[in-house]
């Protein structure tokens, strides 16, 4: 393939030879608009490309589009999910600095308010919850593991081996560890759980033993 420079100076004879005589020394070239004329790029248009493709990852809506968010709801077993549950167990300890003979901060425990912050961050997949107050009826008493944490909902298997959408939103759950369950308001939950972790969050859980 020509060079750039040869490719200016060959379309440059050419329009020299077809417009007026009186205004060829008028003629002058624009490289980057040479790809109007041929398929080559010029390098100001390779490097815009190359920025575009740096931006390429999925959006949330290209994500959900494609099914990503999505579940089988029959073919999942709830004894298949319990090595998850067993994974989540060690991260709580390891999350909540526990040892063996803890027991929860109460509320007038120094400890108490922190102690509820970091139960509220908690990562809920492998989690065991349980509904126990909702503005729908028919949801409370759902209980299972939580195998995927959206924004807005909870999707949990259940010993019924069902897969269950749960809108955190208007329900109460309960959170059982150890000897210990917890109980966490969901509409304290609506966020995506990397955001969680990290936003600043009032006490918004109950200990119970």
């Amino acid at each position: 393939m020509l060079s750039m420079d040869l490719q200016v100076e060959s379309l440059k004879e050419f329009l020299i030879d077809v417009v007026d005589p009186n205004r060829r020394s008028e003629v002058e070239i624009n490289p980057d608009h040479i790809t109007l004329l041929h398929g080559a790029k010029s390098e100001k248009q390779l490097s815009h490309k190359k920025r575009r493709s740096k931006n390429s990852a999925l959006t949330r809506r290209e994500y959900a589009q494609l099914g990503l968010n999505t579940l089988p709801t029959r073919q999942i077993k709830f004894k298949e999910v319990l090595p998850l549950h067993q994974l989540w167990k060690g991260y709580m300890k390891e999350h909540l600095g526990l040892s063996t003979g803890d027991t929860v901060p109460q509320v007038f425990d120094p400890r108490y308010d922190a102690f509820s912050k970091l139960i509220v961050k908690t990562d809920l997949h492998g989690a065991k919850i349980r509904v126990i107050q909702s503005k729908c009826p028919t949801l409370v008493g759902l209980a299972g593991i939580v195998l995927l944490d959206t924004k807005n909902v909870l999707k949990i298997v259940g010993e019924d081996d069902r897969l269950r959408t749960v809108p955190k939103n208007g329900c109460v759950f309960a959170m059982s560890f150890a000897n210990m369950e917890f109980t966490i308001f969901g509409n304290y939950l609506t966020t995506r759980p990397a955001e969680r972790s990290v936003k600043k969050i009032r006490k918004l859980m109950e200990p119970f033993e």
